[in-house]
């Protein structure tokens, strides 16, 4: 194609084509619909030599069908945008930050409907085509880490596309100077910084050592806890981070670190996931499941998952989980579902698979069970952020519902101004001023930075004599007080 012209808007939308064209490549969920909500979510772990790793998240999956379940429920409310079908166009960011950005072109190239082709020319002379055309999003639910959360809301806010997350706390996502179309159903890691120094504090810890993940969540975090530390004369001993990519050798070097401080024995970590269950492996390795006593953030949380095979590492550990109550609906949702009756989400078949260890073929070695359903029989277990994605969902919907009343009187379906309506003042009068009830009976609203209400709850990770481990309540605190609701 040779250039004939300059256009702005034909120049970015030439280079969001260009470089979505990996996207483009990769599975996506699409559903139509009159007004469509872009997802960003982490189905794949990260690769060590690809964005994308072979191993799919549980977590992510979970969140992915959280948002479709929000999407029909929403579709079939007679009193929620009645005749206004939503669609979705949802994207795996593979826990990877660059790769994520590269997928969120994809939005950025739908919101681009003003494409000026006459500006080039193809090398046979003739009139350039798009390959593909979507319709633009009225906003994006996602992502999940805060770093990918910054990139692409570093992007968003170019195009005036609101995004609203239901897992990212960094605390510089609050800053409305740098994210100005950023809001989220979780709140910032201020007042998680907060429940971590008051745990340290009540069992009289003064010298403890910290770990946090490199990048926004982890640093933030860190940086958080350790200026209210120091405000509260608990010193700290060692600061270790663990790189984006950190091997098992980065891994050994921390605790390595970390026991040259013997009476420092506390650690908090403010880490990933797969960072968090890294450090514990680590620990292992090197004969020291008992040497150290652990206060994490959500990152760890109350996941089953990263402490399987490393209970007695684990044993002990205090860790903060976002509050979060568990939707009914949604684990009815889910066992309803099999390979063969979801066809729309193109990784359920690898997720049904990874989850029973089994092949769906069924000449393979191990053939899945006909009879296997996601029930807690067989192994399954509600997501901790599947209310906040569903919140996010509503939220939009709430929010579109109010803009079509004042926008679109006399109109049942979408009308012109609707559909021209300017994204970044629909954020500003319409996403930030939603307040209603979710479906677990709790408050959704936004504060002025975007950010949503401060619930946690502590967990401490107790092993059976079985040598299966439970997370066991341990303390709720709400609001920036966090007054203590259950005896600790």
């Amino acid at each position: 194609m040779r250039r004939l012209a300059a256009a702005a808007p034909t120049g970015l939308w030439l280079l969001a084509t260009v470089l979505v064209g990996a996207a483009l490549a990769q599975h996506s969920v699409l559903l139509d619909g009159e007004l469509i909500l872009g997802g960003l979510f982490p189905v794949h772990e990260r690769g060590e030599h690809a964005p994308c790793g072979p191993k799919l998240y549980n977590r992510g999956l979970q969140r992915l069908e959280a948002m479709l379940f929000a999407v029909d429920r929403i579709n079939s409310d007679d009193s929620l945008l009645p005749d206004i079908p939503i669609g979705v166009n949802i994207l795996d960011t593979c826990s990877t930050d660059t790769y994520a950005l590269n997928q969120s072109l994809e939005f950025i190239r739908t919101s681009l409907d003003v494409m000026d082709t006459v500006s080039f020319e193809c090398a046979d002379l003739s009139t350039p085509q798009p390959k593909y055309r979507s319709k633009p999003v009225s906003g994006v639910v996602g992502a999940s880490y805060s770093t990918i959360s910054i990139n692409a809301a570093n992007l968003f806010r170019l195009f005036r596309i609101p995004q609203i997350s239901p897992a990212s706390t960094a605390q510089s996502l609050s800053d409305k100077s740098r994210f100005e179309f950023f809001a989220r159903t979780v709140p910032p890691d201020t007042f998680q910084a907060t429940a971590l120094v008051d745990v340290v504090q009540l069992f009289n810890w003064s010298y403890v050592s910290t770990v946090a993940s490199e990048g926004s969540y982890g640093e933030s975090g860190i940086d958080a806890f350790q200026r209210q530390a120091v405000e509260r004369n608990i010193c700290i001993a060692v600061l270790e981070k663990v790189p984006r990519d950190a091997v098992a050798k980065h891994f050994e070097a921390i605790i390595l670190s970390l026991k040259k401080k013997p009476m420092a024995r506390a650690v908090v970590l403010f880490v990933r996931a797969e960072d968090a269950r890294g450090i514990l492996m680590a620990a292992k390795r090197m004969m020291l499941s008992e040497r150290f006593f652990w206060i994490a953030s959500d990152g760890w949380g109350k996941q089953d998952n990263l402490v399987q095979g490393l209970e007695d590492v684990a044993q002990g550990a205090i860790t903060v989980e976002l509050s979060s109550k568990h939707i009914p609906e949604f684990d009815n949702y889910m066992a309803s579902l099999t390979p063969f009756n979801n066809r729309r989400n193109p990784w359920f078949k690898e997720y049904w698979e990874t989850l029973f260890q089994c092949e769906l073929d069924v000449s393979a070695e191990v053939p899945c069970d006909p009879k296997l359903r996601l029930l807690p029989k067989y192994g399954f277990v509600q997501e901790s952020k599947v209310q906040f994605v569903i919140d996010a969902v509503y939220a939009y919907a709430h929010a579109l519902q109010s803009l079509h009343r004042d926008v679109c009187p006399g109109h049942r379906d979408v009308c012109m101004a609707m559909r021209k309506y300017d994204g970044g003042q629909f954020y500003n009068n319409y996403i930030l001023n939603v307040s209603f009830t979710d479906m677990a009976d709790s408050k959704v609203m936004f504060d002025e930075r975007g950010d949503g209400l401060a619930r946690y709850t502590i967990f401490n990770y107790q092993r059976s004599r079985d040598g299966q481990g439970a997370y066991t309540v341990s303390r709720e605190l709400s609001g920036v007080s966090f007054l203590c609701l259950l005896s600790c």
